[in-house]
């Protein structure tokens, strides 16, 4: 139905009220999620803890990061994201707005027409833009810093977790790690990346072939598993079709022979 008619129907009032129950809608179900992520990053973290959220966006994971009372490195290149995440926070964490790769240099960031889905992996970029985000364009591209996961390490300290959101990115940011971290999690996209989640665990396995794995589907931050796999179960896991019908979420690795802080 045109707007301009809809307007006309209910009047201006009935738009402003519409928009306000709208809103009203939108706040509660990101209260849920704020939650939800303080629940389970409060499973995994202790205060005073030191996390890095690879991938911070505008930072609706160091919110509740923060509530539990973590230190937290927000790792963020996107201009726009960055410069809210200091509006947002201020001094309360630590802003590197670099990328993170397997070595420092610099890489071409693709920017995308919202924000979450800027990558700097062109495959991934191929993969998704024939499927499920067909409605994205990326059409703009910046030169950004890289450093890696040891370089941070080596200036703040090695973390109890990190978070990882970036894209398809997700193999060369573990390449640049050479130590094993308490937890990690890193985003998985199925079945299209099927393989870079499978290598992404391998990877962490090399650094600790005793490591486990356990996942929560899409943003319900909820353990999908009573139980956490071997890196060989897990692997065959994914690769079933009942685990590509999710489509995305988090997996996340827990290695007990990394000590915490």
């Amino acid at each position: 139905m045109d707007k301009e008619l809809v307007k006309k129907i209910i009047g201006k009032y009935g738009v402003n009220l519409y928009h306000k129950i709208q809103g009203k809608r939108i706040d509660r179900k990101e209260e849920r999620y704020f939650e939800a992520r303080k629940k389970m990053y409060g499973s995994l973290v202790a205060p005073g803890e030191l996390v890095f959220d690879v991938g911070a966006n505008e930072g609706n994971r160091v919110k509740p990061l923060l509530a539990i009372g973590a230190k937290v490195v927000a790792v963020e290149p996107q201009e726009s994201c960055y410069t809210k995440l200091r509006e947002l926070f201020g001094n309360k964490i630590a802003i590197v707005t670099k990328g993170i790769d397997e070595k420092v240099g610099e890489k071409e960031l693709h920017i995308a027409s919202n924000s979450v889905f800027s990558s700097f992996s062109t495959e991934w970029i191929d993969t998704v833009k024939e499927g499920r985000f067909n409605d994205r364009c990326w059409n703009k591209t910046v030169s950004v810093e890289m450093t890696t996961l040891d370089a941070l390490i080596a200036e703040y300290g090695k973390p109890s977790f990190i978070k990882i959101d970036v894209e398809g990115f997700e193999l060369q940011v573990l390449n640049g790690l050479s130590q094993p971290i308490r937890y990690i999690s890193f985003e998985y996209t199925v079945p299209e990346q099927t393989q870079n989640a499978i290598d992404c665990m391998m990877r962490l396995s090399s650094l600790d072939k005793n490591i486990k794995f356990n996942y929560s589907v899409e943003e319900s931050m909820k353990w999908a598993l009573k139980t956490w796999l071997t890196t060989e179960e897990m692997i065959e896991h994914v690769k079933t079709a009942a685990f590509h019908k999710i489509g995305f979420g988090d997996i996340y690795a827990h290695s007990e022979a990394a000590d915490r802080g």
